[in-house]
């Protein structure tokens, strides 16, 4: 969970004001009629009823607190986060491109720099893959609750890492994952992000990497940082239906993303198919017409070799460009947003099991409360500070009683209200980034595609209409200037 807070969890059983819902269908109706007009509540989330809180209970802070001591707190106050540079601009864009390519020493192997630039801050530096790596490894330990972006793989299994077509793969990923991180408040005002961005003397960047690795997490949610010093820690039933359906929705949309990612896949190597057998046509036709230009007559014949050569030259071409469009724009970008999910799912697991530890802990100290005030022995019962109460009171006594343990459960509660909402608030910042991103990724795409296939209608329908450039004489002096050199000299003769 992150924090150090022990929990108290025994095997207590259900006592008689918790009856399990799961005996309801074999309850008697009136028995079932008189709970629900009594005094107690059915918890969605134990599956029990619970009684009601009837008293208007208050703590020493006026927070409302159920009958069992647990507090409802909606705001948890914390310390302020730093502002940094980067904080002070909106809409700052960052843009990577490939650095110089460092040679091996006899203790390390060669690697890549990559050149990152912020133009509204006129910052330059140079980082390797690793850097970036470590970046991420820090910013999922400092920013528990923020989908942290993917980078991509570290290696290229069985191939270069300097293949060019890799590392061009890899800056896009990169610049990706630095832009994406800037659309989060907290990260994007942290003195951390911003050193990675401008530190551009390696001995002073190093210092910094060091610090950070022996820098304290927090213990506490008090200790945590934000740029409006507040944390949001409120639980109620609308935000835990909302988180459920993030949960769905995130697993979903993962699953659905790998199958479209698979896909493209099978797009890509069906195209490069097509693309091979049309390469191969175009051979065809240019042998063929080749061989026509060593016979005076048929020029009919010899143009129509020409033009279908072109066309299926033209053609293959416009299909590798779309292939392009396809794998750089559309299937990286789908990738890409998988493994966000990726990100997102694991926060969803975190929130999970913070639940699950809270609700659990809840249900033992009621069963433990209840259990204790029955056998009315009050030198177990762990008052703390209030000691002086009227213990036969039942409403007075279970909320003071063991107090210690009450607190953890209301720190478990703190913790997992705050992932709840962080999570929730997550979701919704990333729906926007990616709604606005998807509509961009759509236009661009879509005027890529035209622009290709109107370059190819008009290839072809210059063919069609015996454009000027067709003619035998032009045709001759175009294969003269253009083709295989050892192949014509062999046809002129």
């Amino acid at each position: 969970l992150l924090f150090n807070i022990p929990l108290f969890i025994n095997n207590g059983m259900l006592n008689n004001n918790m009856i399990n819902i799961n005996s309801m269908n074999t309850m008697d109706p009136n028995l079932l009629n008189s709970l629900t007009n009594t005094n107690l509540n059915y918890d969605l989330n134990t599956n029990v009823f619970l009684p009601k809180n009837e008293n208007n209970l208050v703590n020493s802070q006026g927070e409302p607190i159920d009958i069992y001591g647990i507090t409802d707190t909606d705001t948890l106050y914390c310390s302020f986060s730093e502002k940094s540079e980067l904080s002070k601009h909106s809409n700052v864009k960052i843009e990577i491109t490939l650095g110089e390519k460092k040679p091996g020493t006899f203790f390390s192997k060669a690697y890549q720099t990559y050149l990152i630039t912020v133009p509204v801050l006129n910052l330059k530096v140079s980082r390797r893959y690793s850097d970036f790596e470590w970046l991420r490894q820090t910013l999922v330990k400092l920013f528990w609750s923020s989908v942290i972006p993917p980078i991509p793989k570290k290696n290229k299994l069985g191939g270069d890492r300097f293949n060019e077509e890799f590392l061009e793969k890899r800056t896009r990923t990169l610049e990706k994952f630095l832009n994406l991180l800037m659309e989060d408040p907290n990260i994007k005002s942290s003195q951390l992000f911003y050193d990675f961005l401008s530190i551009e003397e390696l001995n002073k960047f190093y210092e910094m990497k060091k610090q950070y690795n022996n820098y304290k997490l927090p213990q506490t949610l008090k200790d945590y940082k934000t740029i409006n010093g507040k944390l949001d820690i409120k639980v109620d039933d609308s935000r835990e239906i909302f988180f459920q359906n993030i949960k769905d929705q995130t697993e979903i949309n993962q699953e659905l993303l790998s199958k479209l990612n698979k896909h493209f896949k099978l797009l890509n190597s069906e195209i490069n198919t097509v693309v091979s057998r049309l390469d191969e046509i175009a051979k065809s036709c240019e042998e063929l017409f080749l061989h026509s230009m060593k016979y005076k007559l048929l020029d009919d014949i010899k143009i129509s070799y020409y033009e279908l050569t072109e066309m299926f030259k033209h053609w293959s071409s416009a299909l590798k460009k779309q292939n392009s469009v396809i794998n750089i724009n559309i299937r990286e970008y789908f990738k890409f947003n998988k493994n966000v999910f990726k990100s997102m799912k694991d926060l969803t697991n975190t929130v999970d099991n913070c639940k699950q530890a809270y609700y659990k802990s809840k249900r033992n100290l009621i069963s433990r409360k209840e259990d204790l005030f029955r056998k009315g022995d009050v030198t177990k019962w762990d008052l703390g500070p209030n000691k002086n109460i009227n213990i036969q009171d039942k409403t007075v006594a279970l909320p003071n009683m063991l107090n210690n343990e009450t607190n953890s459960v209301i720190n478990l509660k703190q913790i997992y209200g705050y992932y709840l909402n962080s999570v929730n608030n997550e979701f919704e910042r990333m729906e926007k980034i990616f709604a606005y991103g998807h509509k961009q990724n759509l236009v661009e795409n879509a005027k890529k595609e035209i622009t290709i296939i109107s370059e190819l209608f008009k290839n072809i329908s210059d063919i069609a209409v015996g454009s000027p450039k067709y003619k035998i004489d032009n045709i001759m002096k175009e294969a003269e200037k253009n083709n295989i050199k050892g192949e014509w000299e062999i046809v002129k003769k």
